[in-house]
């Protein structure tokens, strides 16, 4: 029997939401086009700052919206949201993450399965954002992120 009602978690749980500076280096900071593109997958990349990082850093969450007062002399938004809580969806790339897996950033806003590393650091766990759900049709995933 179908049901009528499909399950949706986004955004679920992602409250109290963040204000951050956005990076302001060369292809890792963040702009409205990247965010109408999907690419949200942020890492804390300074004080207070977040961007889109390296492949294989850690994931930190999700920016929402960028600011409309820009960063001086530059086309970079000055402030950002992040959600760093809760239910959040992502592009991801390559091999879809499997349910249960923990994903990193790919560097370009989207997120990929995490590396097999043999060492936890010790401040924790390597990673952030285990996957609750996946759709490959649109190479998106739901990912919990605390």
């Amino acid at each position: 029997m179908a049901s009528q009602f499909d399950i949706d978690n986004e955004g679920i749980g992602k409250h109290p939401l963040l204000t951050f500076k956005v990076d302001a280096d060369s292809g890792k900071d963040f702009t409205q086009a990247d965010l109408d593109d999907n690419l949200t997958a942020c890492v804390i990349s300074d004080n207070n700052e977040v961007g889109m990082g390296s492949a294989g850093n850690k994931l930190f969450g999700k920016v929402i919206a960028v600011s409309s007062e820009l960063q001086s002399g530059t086309a970079i938004p000055a402030t950002c949201t992040v959600q760093a809580r809760g239910v959040a969806r992502f592009k991801y790339v390559t091999t879809a993450p499997q349910i249960n897996q923990m994903v990193e950033v790919n560097g370009a806003g989207k997120v990929r399965q995490a590396a097999a590393d043999a060492d936890i650091a010790a401040g924790g766990h390597l990673m952030r954002g285990q996957v609750i759900a996946v759709d490959t049709t649109n190479s998106m995933c739901d990912v919990w992120l605390g």
